[in-house]
This record gives C-alpha cells, structure tokens and sequence, in this order.
C-alpha cells in the first residue's frame, strides 16, 4: 500500500512537471522572445514583447554534436576515479561567481531604476526622518507605501543596510544583493547534495552552470526583495530537508524565522512555503501508513506558518513604531490577478495600471476595490470562456512566452537606459543594448533550450532513481509557474524559479550521457544478430508501449506544428505580422532602440 502510494505521487508530479517543461521547451525551440518596441497609440514608440521564428533544427544539431563532445569527454575522464572535496569546490566555484559578480558591478555602477528606485528612494527618506510615503497623498500622488504597504519589509531592509553604507553607495546594495545570489546557489547545491552524494562532479558542474549562468547574475544590479528573499527561502528549504532526512525537530525554528523573513522581502516566497508543505503534508501520510512518527512533519508545517505570520505582524508592528503611521490597508490582491488575465503594453498579464485605477476609483475602499475587481474577473473569465481556445489559451500560450521564452529574461533591458556612475566602457555598453546584447542573447537562446532539454532528461532518466522528496526544488519551479500565469506577469518574476532548472539540467545531462556512452558501448561491440535480439527484447511489454506512445506524440507534434493554433501559440513569429522582429533582435537594418 505504502509503496503503491509514493509510486503514485512521484508518477503524478512527475507528469506534471513533464508537460510544463515541455511546453516550455516547444517555446524554446520554435521562437524567441525579447522585448521591442512598436508604434504607440499616441503616434510615440513604446516596448513590447516581439516574438521571431526559431529553428528546432539547429537546436536540435546542436544537442547532436553537443552528445558527442559530452561521451567523448567521458570516456576521456568520467570513468576515473576522481576524489572530489565538494566543500572546498562549493567554496571556490562560491569565490569565483562572487568576484565575477562584483566585476560586472563595478564594470557598470548602475544607479537603480524601476521599482528599485522607488524602494531607495524610499528608505532614503527613512534615514531623513521621512516617512510620508505611508501618506494618501505626496506632492500630488499617491505614497509608495499607502499604495504597496507589503513593500514595507524590503524598504526597512535597505533602511538598515542603507544606515551602515550610506543612502547614496548603490554598489554597496548591488554587493548585497550579490551576496545574497552566492548564498542561494550555495544553498542550492547543499540542498540537491543530500540526494546526489553518489554524483559528487554532478553537484560540481551544476554550481558552475549557476555561477556562469549570466542572467539571474546580472540581477544583482537590480536592488529589490528578489535574491534576499530566495537567499532566505532556500534556507527554509534546507532545514526541512534536514528534517526529513534526520527527523530532528529541531530544525522548524530555524526554517520558520527564515521562512518569516523570506515573506518579508517578498511575499511571492509563499511559493517555496507551499511547496515544502505539500512533502510535509504526504511525509505525514507516509508516516500514517509506516504507523511511524507522522505528527511531527505537520507541526514542523505549522510552526513554519506561524513564522510567516508572526515575522510579518512583528516588521509590520515596528515600522509603524518607527514611522508613526498605522500601516495603511493598500491595493488588493485581487486585481493583481485581474491584471494577470488582462492586455497589457509590454505584454499579456503584464503591468496596465489596474490595480492602481480600481484602488484610486475606489476612493481607496478596499471592500469596493475588491468587489469591482471582482466583477471585472468575472468579464475576463467569461471572455475566455466564450471560445476557450482562441481566447483563453491562446492568451495563455502568449503570457507564457512573454515570461519564460527570453533567453535573456530581461535582465539587458533592466539595466538599458539606466544611468551610471561612471562611463561605462563600450564593450560592456555594447553588451547592454548594442550589437554585444544580439550576440549574447543568440547564445543564451541556446543555453536555455539546453537547460530545459537537461530537466527534461532528469524526469526521464531519473524515474526509477530518484527520491520523491529531491523534487522539491522542481515542486518550486512548478509554483512559480502556475502562480505567475494568473498573477501579474513579467519575466524577472520568471526569472527566480527558472534558475531552480539548472541543477536538474546538469544531473539530467549527466545521466544521458552515461546512457549515450552505453548506447555507444552496444553499438560497437554487439553482433547485428546480438543487436536484433536486443532490440526484440526492449520493445517488448511495457518498453515497447512506452516506445509506441513516443513516436506517437512525436507524430502528433509534427502534425499539429503545421496548424495555425499551433502558430498562434507555440511557433510565434510576429516577422509574419509586418513588424520587424528579427532586425530588431538581431540589430540589422535601418532600426535603432528608441527610433
């Protein structure tokens, strides 16, 4: 019973993992996705999300030759036995990312934009003795924290931090943050290494791939509540594996004051709290069924849920004591998620204004803020629901794209047009928003078809392998996915849960080339008689039924790649729509950014 209970589980979140990433993967490889620019309505120039035409043929010529150098490295060295000090190679490969980091940083001395700007601005003000952004109105608009009161956690952060380094030293918060990334990835790896201890190069290269993967590192010059607030959730996280693999209570404090803060910098982190409650929850099943200790795995859930509660009350109670202001009620949630379902300038589910509109329309009534949200949630459902395909997956289709399908997930547009404290050299500049920028992106583009090949590997190679519980980090991704397709969309949302592939990508790849060198192995050395039987054999029973479903999806792919659903979903190109997608991507032609 209780082997028939995990077996199912595991089929089950595997299986669902499998199709999100495949989808994601079918993105990958028939279009890219970058932010452009179109002609406004009011006759300007405004960003959009462009989307032109990929070719799955090169990615897949490039897995092809990339399956050849990988079986003849290990051929070369896998199979040597090679002592592996994980500690002192986390701790190098740590160094490393960190001074790489701190390379680009002051490279580029980039002052805060966006959001980010508003956060300093605001915890600036803090350090003044100003605290009017809890006010409804400030020379004429609305107060940052009357609007996002939730934001208050992550401007006390950089209040403090602000109050050692001095409002002004921007670098000093770009270090931070960057601390925070290497303790994450840290973190990451130790996580996974309590599953891997057999595949210690695996648990190598995959904190390689995070330190070298440029993205999420060109983050750090983006101040907010991102990367503390991963840093401190993948501490949660780490003490529940613990837990679970020692059984040693002690550790739900410390992973419900992580957890707590983790909320605090950004309220998204409830993404890891649910996920780790969903182990916890079957552990206690599973203890049920083992008639062994089960109690304890549900209060160690509990304590980390009074932990949220009790970190936020306690930041809440003392920014109030240090600002003299009550915390004020703020925008709801609800039209967060309006606004996730709704059009948007840049892209589908991406920031209109709504949330902001209904709230002042409102006359700041959160009860009539709610309730026309509401109303306006019920119109989109019924829009979609009209012609679910056309309307709702479609729109979907294009959100996912918009979030998950730019290789670089706008982390070159973050920093574009930001200005510096420096002059910024012009290989780096080119690198931001010049020809450096179309280079970068082509071979991100393949790196991110690669990642998602390699988690895909892990789901097929590791089926039998696996422990349930090392999902857990993918159980994350998963998440994050779902919760920002109906949440307000952008692609440094994406981006945290992402990055959560990588490790997989690496141990999914490792395990595919130890399957290549074997299919390689039997091609050389076995008879074709040997060869014919071996193959009679394999497709019998249930391998045979698995080989039959494969190249019957693979046919049913090929046949739906030449439908316009598919086109309007998958294969986007807006080269067909009369924009000029790819001279943009690529910086040919006539078009420059911001003409």
């Amino acid at each position: 019973m209780r082997n028939s209970f995990e077996k199912t589980i595991n089929i089950l979140i595997r299986a669902i993992l499998a199709v999100v990433v495949f989808v994601l993967f079918l993105h990958s490889i028939f279009s890219t996705s970058f932010i452009g620019q179109i002609p406004g309505e009011d006759g300007g120039i405004q960003d959009h999300t462009l989307n032109i035409a990929d070719s799955p043929f090169l990615h897949l010529l490039i897995l092809l030759i990339l399956t050849v150098l990988l079986v003849a490295l290990y051929r070369i060295f896998g199979k040597r036995k090679i002592q592996i000090n994980l500690r002192a190679a986390f701790l190098m490969t740590a160094a490393a990312g960190f001074f790489l980091g701190l390379a680009w940083i002051l490279c580029t001395r980039l002052l805060p934009g966006s959001d980010p700007a508003k956060v300093c601005r605001v915890a600036a003000e803090w350090t003044e003795g100003n605290f009017s952004s809890f006010e409804q109105s400030v020379d004429g608009e609305e107060g940052y924290l009357f609007k996002y009161p939730f934001q208050s956690g992550i401007v006390l952060f950089y209040y403090l931090v602000m109050q050692l380094l001095g409002t002004e030293n921007y670098v000093g918060l770009q270090v931070v943050n960057l601390l925070m990334l290497a303790i994450s990835y840290y973190l990451l790896v130790q996580i996974l290494g309590r599953f891997w201890k057999e595949d210690k190069a695996a648990l190598v290269f995959a904190h390689g791939a995070l330190v070298l993967w440029l993205p999420y590192m060109f983050y750090v010059t983006y101040p907010y509540g991102i990367m503390p607030g991963m840093a401190c959730s993948l501490g949660a996280v780490f003490c529940a594996v613990r837990y679970l693999e020692t059984r040693r209570p002690w550790y739900m404090l410390p992973a419900a004051l992580l957890m707590g803060l983790a909320t605090v910098f950004k309220m998204n982190c409830l993404i890891y709290l649910v996920a780790v409650g969903c182990f916890l929850v079957y552990d206690a099943l599973d203890g049920l069924l083992k008639k062994k200790t089960w109690l304890i795995s549900l209060v160690f859930l509990a304590v980390m849920g009074l932990g949220v509660v009790g970190m936020n009350r306690a930041v809440n109670s003392y920014v109030e004591h240090l600002s003299g202001y009550e915390m004020p009620e703020g925008q709801v949630m609800l039209s967060w998620v309006v606004m996730g379902l709704q059009e948007a300038p840049k892209g589908p589910g991406n920031y209109n204004g709504f949330n902001g509109n209904v709230y002042t329309e409102s006359n700041y009534d959160t009860a009539l803020a709610n309730e026309r949200s509401m109303d306006e949630l019920k119109r989109r459902l019924q829009w979609m629901g009209e012609d679910p395909v056309n309307n709702g997956l479609v729109f979907f289709a294009r959100k996912t794209a918009y979030q998950w399908n730019d290789p670089t997930f706008i982390s070159l547009d973050r920093m574009a047009g930001r200005k510096s404290e420096i002059t910024i050299a012009p290989i780096v500049k080119s690198l931001i928003e010049g020809k450096g920028c179309s280079y970068l992106s082509v071979v991100l583009n393949v790196v991110q078809t690669l990642i998602l090949t390699g988690a895909l590997f892990y789901l097929l190679f590791m089926d039998k392998k696996a422990k349930l519980y090392e999902l857990i980090i993918y159980v994350v991704f998963l998440g994050g996915f779902l919760f920002h397709l109906v949440w307000e969309a952008s692609a440094s949302y994406a981006i945290p849960y992402f990055v959560l592939l990588i490790p997989y990508a690496v141990k999914g790849f490792a395990e595919y080339v130890r399957w290549a060198d074997k299919v390689w192995m039997w091609f050389c050395q076995k008879s074709v008689e040997q060869k014919r039987e071996d193959i009679r054999h394999y497709c019998s029973g249930k391998n045979g039924m698995l080989l039959g479903a494969v190249v019957f999806c693979m046919l049913l792919l090929i046949l739906a790649a030449q439908t316009g659903l598919f086109r309007r979903t998958i294969a986007l190109n807006d080269d067909q729509k009369g924009i000029d997608a790819s001279e943009q991507f690529y910086r040919t032609g006539a078009w420059e950014p911001g003409e």
